[in-house]
């Protein structure tokens, strides 16, 4: 099984807004609160992703079909770490390895310090990243609590170290 992260271009945008409706209506269940970024119509930073500097929208492939999306904004556009902002592996896809190849080779490419936030509810992505933090990050991760729009979220501050 061969994992690849590509990063998409324009013309993949339409398939990244077809993931993303699926993503953020799973999502939508861990939310505290319904806001109006929890509708595809109304999320309002998925064009960016396609036209501002330091942010990067990611497929994710497995083998010659579409495992799921990343979406990443670099330091430039956060004024200090990278950051996973949506990560999605479709439902087919999970439970395989998949995503932790994926964030891996991610990491790997964009080595430094990231950020990242979970949903408070979210026990299974809590795992998940967690999993994924501590078996690559350089030192354990800093996680705090936060208060976004939508409810309570844990984030995990961490570093990545550069190969070699």
């Amino acid at each position: 099984m061969e994992i690849d992260i590509r990063e998409a271009r324009s013309s993949d945008r339409d398939i990244i807004a077809g993931l993303l409706e699926t993503y953020l209506q799973e999502l939508a269940q861990y939310a505290d609160f319904t806001i109006d970024a929890t509708v595809t119509l109304r999320y309002p930073y998925l064009d960016p992703y396609f036209t501002e500097a330091g942010r990067h929208p990611f497929l994710i492939w497995r083998d010659d079909q579409i495992a799921g999306f990343v979406l990443v904004r670099d330091p430039a556009s956060t004024g200090a770490r990278w950051q996973v902002a949506e990560f999605y592996i479709t439902p087919e896809h999970r439970r395989m390895g998949i995503g932790r190849r994926a964030i891996t080779s991610l990491w790997r490419r964009f080595p430094g310090a990231w950020e990242l936030q979970v949903h408070a509810r979210n026990a299974t992505a809590h795992r998940f990243w967690t999993a994924c933090i501590e078996s690559l990050a350089h030192g354990a991760p800093e996680v705090r609590h936060v208060h976004a729009g939508d409810g309570r979220r844990f984030q995990f501050n961490f570093r990545i170290a550069r190969a070699g």
